[in-house]
């Protein structure tokens, strides 16, 4: 896994680091300039289109790095110097940054201190070098910053470096603070730093380039870092595997407790996820005619017959608790997954409640089993350990009863309170989903895009998540395998060529997903570096 980092700590590691082996400074401003220096010149190389440079700088240590990154293109390129531009008076400077600064008037390398907008001339067909605010960033970006930031944005043929992060990206949790660069690439030292790897920031950061700035950083010890992005060499280590004495009990069955007559697609997808993790049956409790209809597009699927309602809206009810254990039991269970479909009837709750305290097996809640539990969060309060609950940000906030907004902002402490609160493993879902450990083990998944927003494709996820736990996996090694397979076959079918998918065609995809993890042939097409990686805390 590859470790992330807060700015916080980045921060700390550096000040501990100098002091322990007496580095100056001054030597972690040049490493960081000189890598960014490199990347430029490598990109106007390959870019003949790009027939000048501007380079802007803020007033604090990004800045620095800014005018280190100036320095060495002028010395290589003297007959094309780049535009250098200070947002901000020279004598807000201080240290290595106002060291560097009076460096380039040595050098007689002009530089425009920009007072307003105007001041800032961005022709087209420039390598822009975004070294405005650095990781050190904690405010809305306002004013004179927020216009300049305008000006890059509005150039329409360009390449945008961003020096560690983006400028308007918060380092630590990816947030946009009031208008962000959006950078080509993005050149970051020493660690990646989790902002990065969180949306939205990482739509900002392009391309990322890890470097390392000349002293050693890494963790060791009981240290934690800030959370890990997830490999497919992590995977690829924790996926079951089958041998030739394998059966279809000892593959894993699955039992769903999902649909109701409204919602059976919902149960049905599930089944598909489950199935296609390698499980070796589903089990699915339903009502004769509801069973029959089921049979009709999976016939894989295993029936335990419930009593019938003559109500033409069915959903389980307390009276169907103990058929369900039963024939959990008799099936011999290994892992669930509960709520996509069930609705939040009175009925349901009841049911809910007792099943949920008399199953010896674990796996997924999801959908209307959070809704469930979040209207009565307190009696469940430490009750959920071993169970991957799998909320999208509306049901994070009702589980945590927040507001939506405060969830969505902050999606990393959402996960952790939720984790924490209820003692279970949790995959907050969306754009670079998050899987959280009671223990506060945070991390990041690096597959999916955009076509994994369609109906069901959650269902597909619970059902996956559900079949690995049930071929032995634990919470949240089934987590993690399980969102990073689900977000592959979104990745494929965009490879594809696919502009929009059904639910049924992920779960189709997950055999193609396994296969390219276990070959070892995906890689992270927005990642460079030489990671020498963690293995999983």
């Amino acid at each position: 896994m590859i470790e992330l980092v807060t700015a916080k700590t980045m921060q700390e590691r550096e000040k501990s680091a100098c002091e322990r082996f007496g580095l100056r400074t001054l030597l972690l401003m040049e490493n960081a300039g000189r890598a960014v220096a490199s990347e430029a010149l490598s990109i106007l190389r390959e870019r003949p289109s790009l027939r000048r440079v501007a380079i802007v700088c803020g007033t604090g240590n990004n800045g620095g790095d800014g005018m280190v990154v100036a320095r060495h293109l002028f010395v290589a390129h003297p007959e094309n110097p780049p535009r250098v531009y200070l947002v901000g008076s020279p004598e807000n400077l201080r240290g290595d940054a106002q060291y560097n600064y009076a460096v380039l008037k040595e050098l007689d390398l002009p530089v425009q201190v920009v007072s307003s907008s105007g001041d800032v001339r961005l022709e087209e067909d420039t390598l822009i070098v975004d070294a405005l605010f650095g990781t050190g960033l904690a405010r809305e970006v306002e004013g004179i910053h927020r216009e300049v930031i305008r000006c890059i944005n509005a150039v329409t043929r360009k390449f945008v470096v961003a020096v560690d992060v983006p400028s308007g990206v918060d380092a630590s949790d990816g947030r946009v603070l009031g208008e962000a660069v959006r950078a080509d690439l993005t050149v970051t030292f020493g660690f990646l730093k989790r902002g990065l790897v969180l949306y939205p920031g990482r739509a900002y950061a392009g391309r990322i380039r890890v470097y390392p700035i000349g002293i050693p950083l890494s963790f060791g010890g009981n240290e934690k870092a800030d959370g890990y992005l997830v490999l497919p060499s992590d995977v690829r280590v924790l996926l079951p595997r089958r041998s030739w004495s394998t059966h279809k009990i000892s593959a894993g069955v699955v039992g769903v407790v999902a649909g109701s007559s409204a919602m059976l697609g919902a149960g049905m997808l599930v089944a598909q996820g489950a199935y296609r993790s390698g499980a070796g049956m589903v089990v699915w409790p339903l009502p004769a005619e509801l069973s029959l209809a089921v049979r009709t597009s999976l016939p894989e699927v295993v029936g335990v017959t419930l009593a019938s309602s003559a109500r033409p809206d069915w959903s389980y009810g307390e009276h169907d608790v103990e058929a369900v254990l039963q024939g959990f039991e008799a099936r011999k269970v290994s892992g669930v997954v509960v709520g996509p479909g069930l609705g939040v009837s009175e009925g349901v709750r009841r049911f809910l409640e007792q099943f949920l305290e008399h199953t010896s097996a674990k796996g997924v809640l999801d959908a209307d089993a959070l809704n469930v539990i979040a209207e009565h969060r307190k009696r469940w309060e430490g009750k959920l350990v071993e169970w991957v609950v799998t909320p999208h940000v509306g049901e994070a906030a009702r589980l945590l009863a927040r507001p939506v907004q405060e969830v969505s902002e902050w999606k990393v402490q959402a996960a952790l309170d939720i984790a924490a609160f209820f003692g279970c493993v949790v995959v907050l879902k969306g754009p670079g989903t998050l899987v959280v450990s009671p223990r506060g083990e945070i991390f990041v998944n690096p597959t999916g895009n955009e076509l994994l927003a369609t109906a069901g494709s959650g269902d597909v996820l619970a059902g996956l998540i559900g079949g690995l736990m049930a071929q032995g996996l634990d919470a949240i090694s089934g987590a993690l395998c399980g969102v990073f397979l689900h977000g592959l076959s979104g990745d494929i079918l965009r490879r594809e060529g696919r502009t929009s998918i059904v639910a049924h065609e992920i779960a189709e995809r997950l055999d193609a997903a396994r296969k390219v993890v276990e070959d070892g042939t995906w890689e992270l097409s927005f990642l460079d570096g030489d990671f020498s990686g963690t293995s999983c805390p």
